[in-house]
């Protein structure tokens, strides 16, 4: 299915982008150093790549149709589901834009970095999970359920839509973004689903 192919794709890069927000705010937690110019950097991401890139075509274009054909499991998994994390994933968004709107007006208060990084790190923890159960269930859902003249049809409306934005430059702009950050930041990769299996290993900030 043309269209997932293309969303697994730009969950591949935003899950590599978001390796780059955990090793942004352990730097902060190391250096005690914030630049708030990058996590701007982090904003201009989420929005222009993450939502409308991504999370626009999702809405427009699949999960709409999973909603109006699949039933109420298809209505469940993405109204009470996918779209309410797609919500969350953007007050995120808002809380780091606050945060770094008062760290810029303040910065000798502690607490204002404490809310960069609580919406930082709280933006890449959900949306990890989320990309996670899109691959897992969303996906394979819409691949095996909708009907061919469906999938046929969106993958006509996701293909124009690259077209589009290829034109304007959007994905190298932003995946060149990424590599910026991530050459001076380096990765940290999500630990959550380490923990129950074995202590954490030393050295777990690492450069590219």
């Amino acid at each position: 299915m043309y269209c997932t192919e293309v969303m697994q794709s730009e969950h591949d890069n935003i899950l590599s982008f978001l390796d780059v927000v955990r090793a942004m705010c352990c730097h902060v937690l190391e250096t005690k150093e914030v630049d708030a110019g990058d996590f701007r950097k982090v904003i201009d991401f989420a929005r222009n790549y993450s939502d409308h890139q991504h999370h626009g075509k999702e809405e427009k274009f699949l999960f709409n149709e999973m909603e109006a054909r699949l039933g109420a499991m298809g209505q469940n998994l993405i109204r009470h589901g996918m779209l309410v994390e797609h919500d969350l994933c953007r007050g995120h968004i808002l809380d780091l834009e606050a945060a770094l709107d008062l760290y810029d007006a303040h910065p000798d208060k502690t607490v204002y970095v404490l809310d960069i990084l609580e919406a930082a790190e709280g933006y890449a923890t959900l949306l990890t999970r989320h990309i996670k159960k899109e691959n897992t269930v969303v996906y394979p859902f819409a691949e095996r359920s909708l009907p061919a003249e469906v999938v046929s049809e969106i993958n006509r409306k996701v293909e124009d839509f690259e077209k589009e934005t290829e034109k304007q430059g959007i994905q190298q702009h932003y995946l060149a973004l990424r590599d910026e950050l991530k050459a001076k930041y380096g990765t940290v990769e999500d630990q959550h689903d380490l923990a129950a299996a074995a202590p954490l290993p030393a050295g777990l900030h690492k450069k590219a």
